[in-house]
């Protein structure tokens, strides 16, 4: 008798501390600064605040949903092998960066960490994560000024021969051609000295806005360096990349601003002009300065 009294008083005391410990859990996470998202079976069965406003979503609405609904497209592969990592019914312990789609539409980078615990009495898959868009869009936004010439806002060298790489391999596995083309602002030192350093910087800065006009999507313009541009032309042949070049150089013609602006520009062709970055920009270099005026 007395055993299963102490039984029944042990029992007692374990629902106690658990429902407890339970208590203190929830106070615990609506307190800290990230989001728990924690799932039974299909659906959320906890969220506490902070995963309310990362998403947009009311406590309400994220319980009617599975942590998989807020995925971005672009991470469900990632979300997907981390479940594909289960261990029978027990999800391995991992962290990694996940991209999500909020309410409103607007993409979030989130720290996330996975595990298992027991809430509710019942096993379930935790999500921890902490919000890291700001510090996303700080590297992206370091990033682009890593590639980014500053005076025009084009592509710099760096910007250009990254593209032009990829292009060349990108061309040696399809076999399909693409085209570069050279350009240089013609007579920017007369500019300079008969205008001033300003007019001339303003005369590049119109040249590169001509480019960013004539480039598709899939095209790169970049500063080559001083008065030269480049521009990568994916898909395309030499006849029609020396239409784009005759835009260009009509554009310039009717530019009403003063001074007058006029460009050279060369183009090759990957690849009956070379198979290599360094070729291909020698023989549209070469072309250019062929077309310079005296």
């Amino acid at each position: 008798m007395l055993t299963k009294i102490r039984e029944r008083t042990e029992d007692a005391l374990r629902r106690e501390v658990f429902l407890w410990a339970e208590a203190d859990f929830r106070t615990l996470a609506e307190a800290i600064g990230g989001a728990i998202f924690i799932s039974q079976g299909k659906r959320l069965h906890y969220v506490n605040r902070p995963a309310e406003n990362i998403t947009g979503y009311a406590r309400e609405e994220l319980l009617s949903m599975n942590f998989w609904d807020l995925v971005h497209p672009d991470s469900r592969e990632l979300v997907l092998n981390q479940e594909r990592a289960r261990q029978g019914d027990i999800v391995v312990r991992g962290q990694y960066e996940v991209k999500i789609l909020a309410k409103s539409g607007e993409e979030r980078w989130l720290d996330v960490r996975t595990g298992i615990i027991e809430f509710d009495g019942v096993l379930s898959s935790l999500v921890s994560a902490f919000d890291l868009t700001e510090r996303k869009k700080a590297e992206e936004q370091l990033q682009l000024l890593v590639v980014t010439d500053p005076l025009t806002g084009l592509g710099n060298y760096r910007r250009l021969v990254e593209a032009l790489d990829a292009e060349v391999k990108r061309a040696e596995r399809s076999g399909r051609p693409f085209a570069v083309l050279m350009l240089d602002l013609d007579q920017l030192k007369k500019i300079n000295d008969r205008y001033g350093h300003l007019i001339g910087s303003q005369a590049l800065c119109r040249l590169a806005d001509v480019l960013r006009v004539h480039c598709r999507a899939i095209d790169t313009a970049a500063r080559y360096g001083g008065d030269e541009f480049a521009v990568i032309l994916p898909e395309t042949t030499a006849a029609a990349a020396r239409l784009v070049a005759a835009r260009i150089r009509s554009r310039l013609a009717t530019d009403s601003l003063q001074p007058p602006l006029s460009a050279s520009i060369g183009v090759a062709v990957y690849p009956q002009d070379g198979e290599t970055m360094e070729a291909l920009l020698r023989t549209a270099d070469r072309e250019l300065y062929g077309m310079k005026p005296v």
